[in-house]
């Protein structure tokens, strides 16, 4: 029970992502990091939030509330000066995806975006803050974009709250007053509850606050990689399996899992490539087999490629077998240390080029150290 609990907290945690600059929501005026509309801060990228955000709608906006009450915070910026709240709002926002309607697409990207910004913000925000946010966005962003990026933004920070509140009192720790956006929360530091009935209710939590088009969009490659961990743990525990069947059907199910991630984008071709004809080697594939698996996925091109990088690796452990052999003979030849040094510096001149003096010294140093276990 104690490795089931290992893996499914395993499945269940979410990526770290890493802070970007520190958000100026106190409401003190903070110079921002470009002072003109003609910096060109866009991206180059037109199928971006970045090259839709519209600067000159920032000339006479007011910065967010300031909880100190700074007379000075309630001014607005000067024209041709950009608030520095909209400059963080513009960070976190500027990588998510339009679609060719303008509108935002919820998928990977955006969810990366929408926890840096959660992740940067904490849970002690107000909903007076939230909604400064909210404002900046539709500022920076008129129209159908703007106003589901807002939307959005407001669904993901309350579920991620909800998210936290259940977990605080699954395991008895939820504060004994309000919480949340109106009240902000402060929760204690406590780890996911690691079972799978906590997958599935964070799961309706998504589609909760999130609608479920929305939620299963932007988590779809975790719900698979999750789906594919359960399923996995199950093969895992049948005693009715013997270990070689546990093992074909963790690699067709590994396999199902890597065409899901591909036809989704979300895997390179090469890399799904190159972990079937891991497998098909194992297997003992003929040649044949292997490059029949790589054209399916690379095409005819990528498949002759990597047979021609294939030779060139066989050719290169040949030459190699045949100096490490050679060298074993001088090593045992009882011969002077200098005298064995050079030999040896002949040999590798002998098998190898200036190129590949490198990659021999390397792979001889682990060989030996292989040998010397």
């Amino acid at each position: 029970m104690a490795k089931k609990s290992v893996l499914i907290s395993a499945l269940v945690a979410t990526a770290a992502i890493g802070g970007v600059a520190y958000w100026g929501l106190s409401g003190d005026e903070t110079e921002p990091p470009v002072t003109t509309r003609t910096a060109h801060i866009q991206d180059s990228d037109t199928g971006t939030i970045a090259n839709k955000w519209q600067w000159d709608n920032f000339s006479n906006t007011k910065p967010i509330a300031s909880a100190s009450k700074n007379a000075e915070g309630d001014k607005p910026h000067p024209k041709g000066k950009l608030p520095y709240d909209a400059v963080e709002v513009y960070k976190i926002l500027q990588g998510i995806n339009l679609d060719e309607s303008g509108r935002v697409v919820p998928d990977r990207k955006a969810l990366l975006a929408l926890e840096k910004g959660f992740n940067d913000l904490g849970p002690n925000l107000s909903r007076e803050t939230l909604s400064g946010l909210q404002t900046l966005m539709r500022t920076g962003l008129p129209g159908q974009a703007g106003e589901e990026a807002a939307q959005i933004f407001e669904n993901y920070f309350r579920y991620r709250i909800a998210e936290m509140e259940f977990d605080e009192q699954k395991q008895g720790q939820l504060p004994a007053s309000g919480s949340g956006v109106e009240a902000g929360l402060n929760p204690q530091k406590a780890s996911p509850l690691p079972t799978i009935d906590r997958y599935e209710e964070v799961a309706r939590l998504r589609r909760s606050y999130l609608g479920q088009e929305v939620a299963d969009q932007l988590f779809a490659v975790e719900d698979t990689q999750a789906r594919h961990m359960i399923a996995s743990i199950a093969i895992q525990q049948n005693a009715d399996l013997t270990a070689e069947e546990k093992q074909r059907q963790q690699a067709a199910l590994q396999a199902k899992l890597n065409d899901r991630l591909l036809a989704a984008g979300h895997l390179r071709p090469e890399e799904a490539a190159a972990e079937k004809v891991g497998h098909l080697r194992e297997q003992g594939a003929s040649n044949a087999d292997i490059y029949a698996t790589r054209q399916s996925i690379l095409g005819a091109e990528g498949a002759r490629e990597l047979s021609a990088a294939d030779r060139e690796e066989a050719e290169w452990q040949s030459r190699f077998n045949g100096f490490w052999q050679a060298r074993r003979y001088v090593m045992q030849a009882g011969l002077e240390a200098a005298e064995r040094e050079r030999q040896v510096e002949q040999l590798l001149e002998q098998y190898f080029s200036p190129e590949e003096r490198q990659r021999a010294l390397d792979t001889s140093s682990d060989r030996q150290a292989r040998d010397a276990k």
